[in-house]
């Protein structure tokens, strides 16, 4: 199966909506993620940019290529989440995609997003940001102590 996805950040670019299937068609997807973008620039009121556009072809669950259209130099300081699960948003979208295919993307998307810098494995975000660390480190102390162990087996813990 070739299948290529059009994915838009959702408000600030933590999470990613599936706008597009294209099958085969990269370039046709490609074009209307920059035609997406720049109409969001345009019509940008505050000065912040636009968040950001992903497109990425699969073929046979392996990635062929990526694009990643998106100002990660202003969209900075986020830590790695460990559960990524909800990084890529598949589930208003009528397509049946098989699961390979969806964890393929995430995974992808995750990796295009450390690469340039939005994305901060968590280590390195407790090495870089101590007091932001700390702060959370305390908050999910407290929610344990008010609300008792999560029930997520840790994904997030540091």
């Amino acid at each position: 199966m070739e299948i290529t996805f059009h994915f838009g950040a959702a408000g600030h670019p933590v999470s990613w909506i599936l706008h597009a299937v294209y099958g085969s068609h990269y370039g046709v997807a490609l074009a209307a993620a920059h035609t997406w973008h720049e109409r969001m620039i345009a019509s940008a009121r505050n000065g912040t940019p636009p968040g950001g556009q992903f497109v990425i072809e699969v073929k046979n669950d392996a990635v062929v290529r990526t694009d990643l259209i998106f100002d990660a130099d202003y969209f900075r300081q986020h830590q790695e989440p460990d559960d990524c699960s909800w990084l890529c948003q598949f589930q208003s979208f009528s397509f049946a995609i098989p699961e390979t295919v969806k964890q393929t993307v995430t995974e992808a998307l995750r990796r295009t997003l450390v690469d340039v810098g939005f994305l901060i494995p968590r280590a390195e975000w407790e090495e870089r940001y101590p007091e932001q660390a700390e702060m959370l480190r305390q908050f999910r102390q407290a929610m344990q102590d008010r609300f008792g162990p999560r029930d997520d087996q840790g994904k997030d813990a540091p």
